[in-house]
């Protein structure tokens, strides 16, 4: 699918700080990198392009910061990526977050405090997601996603439509 056929959605977090930086149409994602503690301060993706090639993206975020690494492995290719939840304050931006696959979920990473406001992208189960974008200095500070549009009408039938969930703190209703 066409770069320019996808939504952009968000960001999410606070994103009149740090750079920003874009993966669209990096969907293929075998690999995500985090480094955290009591903010998310970095993300990396490793994905498959479309020659079927590794390639890892650049660093979001601090090079060098975080109390805790992880590597998350997808079961490429049958895992892909459906949804993204987690934690955000207005100063520091991320401060947690959760990728939801078609076969479970990866995180929480981060830390979380009652103040801080929650958000939910959830794309649904088919494979629509696009790519992700946000904004990033120290830390990340803010973090969105890309959802490829369905292809033809006929496929509305076949389909689930993505979906957008946003959470605030004392409002757990689904929209």
């Amino acid at each position: 699918m066409e770069n320019s056929s996808m939504v952009k959605i968000g960001p999410v977090g606070n994103a009149n700080y740090g750079n920003m930086w874009d993966e669209k149409g990096r969907t293929e994602i075998v690999q995500i990198f985090v480094s955290h503690d009591t903010k998310i301060h970095s993300l990396q993706f490793l994905y498959a392009n479309d020659d079927g090639e590794l390639v890892l993206s650049d660093k979001h975020g601090r090079s060098t910061a975080g109390d805790n690494f992880n590597v998350e492995s997808l079961n490429y290719p049958s895992e892909y990526i459906t949804s993204v939840s987690g934690k955000y304050d207005n100063i520091s931006g991320i401060k947690s977050i959760t990728f939801g696959t078609n076969l479970g979920t990866h995180g929480p990473f981060g830390e979380t405090s009652e103040d801080d406001k929650g958000f939910m992208l959830h794309l649904g189960s088919k494979r629509q997601f696009g790519g992700f974008h946000g904004t990033a200095d120290s830390w990340l500070r803010s973090i969105g996603i890309y959802v490829k549009l369905i292809s033809t009408l006929a496929s509305l039938k076949e389909k689930e439509v993505p979906k957008l969930h946003c959470l605030k703190k004392d409002d757990i209703n689904i929209m």
